[in-house]
């Protein structure tokens, strides 16, 4: 077992007790796979032994490296479990644009040892020691550290929030069908306000756009209604490379909205974009991002750009569009409303940068 230690003893050490419990932090290895899985898997499942298995055997198809699991072990009985026994658990999958998603270990069924003070309390260090070792020892390069926790999930949130995550909002996400009948249907005119028109990304000369969408994106953060906590706390470039890595990249797919009074060349005249891509294993279209900058707010570009969308997902591969919104984005809210996206389902939104 590779122990995890504290930002300033990069080098080596004893493995680290949370104050007050006879426990410590470890990077799990091989000999405790199969617990640290067991812990990670569903609690209500009745064969949780099993659903670890799989989950270890599947993990390599996924691009989920188990290596990435950091526990609680209890260091005697005292702590109400069986030396050497995985308590708490937590596994950390990276992603595009230098950011991971953390997961984890739901409550024993049979309730937390030393109680849920203790648990939050061990589960807060877990994340705190992963933090370190982001750190002292970057790889893979990460510098956000992120989590979807179910809104009932209070004992993973306040977790989180003592290890310092901070909350940037509860998300809701919509679902809209496609009915077959909307296939056969021409495509949706749409008319754009006058002085604007959409262009794809892949009209724009391939030297220009990372550059080009890096300032349109910038400009729609301003007075954004959708998680405004996060502004500042990523870099641009990491955000594009997220959008870019969520499903299947088409440059077909993902539009500039330009400001012609700004002028007729993209550079100069993106004021917006949205960003749309393909999840075949859905069978699914998402809105990955759609955002303006304040001089087209209140233009009335809503309407067109969701039938932009809609035209978008008459593939014969795609049955649904989704997307996800804060729900502090009332305007949002409404638009989707007006076109018949449903809500499926809620998350809160964590985040911690690494370092901070």
């Amino acid at each position: 077992m590779s122990p995890v230690f504290p930002p300033d003893d990069p080098s080596g050490g004893s493995a680290q007790k949370p104050a007050g419990s006879s426990v410590r932090v470890v990077r799990v290895e091989e000999s405790l796979l199969l617990a640290a899985a067991e812990r990670l898997v569903s609690q209500s499942l009745r064969d949780r032994k099993s659903a670890a298995r799989k989950l270890i055997a599947s993990a390599p198809q996924h691009g989920i490296d188990l290596s990435l699991i950091w526990a609680t072990l209890a260091d005697d009985g005292s702590a109400g479990h069986a030396p050497g026994t995985v308590r708490q658990a937590c596994l950390v999958i990276p992603g595009s644009g230098r950011t991971a998603m953390i997961f984890l270990s739901e409550p024993f069924p049979g309730g937390e040892p030393g109680g849920p003070d203790q648990a939050r309390a061990e589960r807060a260090r877990l994340l705190r020691e992963i933090e370190a070792v982001m750190l002292s020892r970057p790889v893979p390069d990460v510098r956000i550290l992120q989590a979807l926790p179910d809104p009932s999930d209070r004992w993973a949130i306040g977790a989180m929030l003592d290890a310092g995550f901070v909350h940037v909002g509860e998300l809701e996400y919509r679902r809209r069908l496609i009915a077959p009948s909307e296939r056969r249907q021409p495509p949706a005119q749409i008319v754009f306000p006058r002085g604007v028109r959409v262009v794809t990304l892949a009209s724009i000369p391939e030297s220009l756009r990372e550059s080009l969408l890096i300032d349109v994106l910038d400009q729609t953060y301003a007075n954004t209604l959708d998680c405004p906590e996060l502004c500042g706390l990523r870099e641009t470039r990491d955000i594009l490379a997220s959008h870019r890595g969520t499903g299947l990249f088409d440059p077909q797919l993902w539009f500039l909205v330009l400001d012609e009074a700004n002028g007729d060349r993209p550079e100069a005249a993106a004021r917006g974009c949205m960003l749309l891509s393909r999840v075949p294993e859905q069978r699914s279209l998402e809105l990955v991002y759609i955002g303006l900058a304040p001089e087209l707010r209140g233009r009335g570009l809503g309407t067109p750009l969701m039938r932009l969308l809609l035209n978008c997902a008459k593939e014969p591969q795609i049955d649904t569009v989704t997307c996800a919104v804060d729900r502090r984005n009332v305007p949002a809210l409404r638009l989707y409303d007006r076109f018949g996206f449903a809500s499926a389902g809620r998350r809160v939104a964590l985040v911690r940068a690494v370092g901070r």
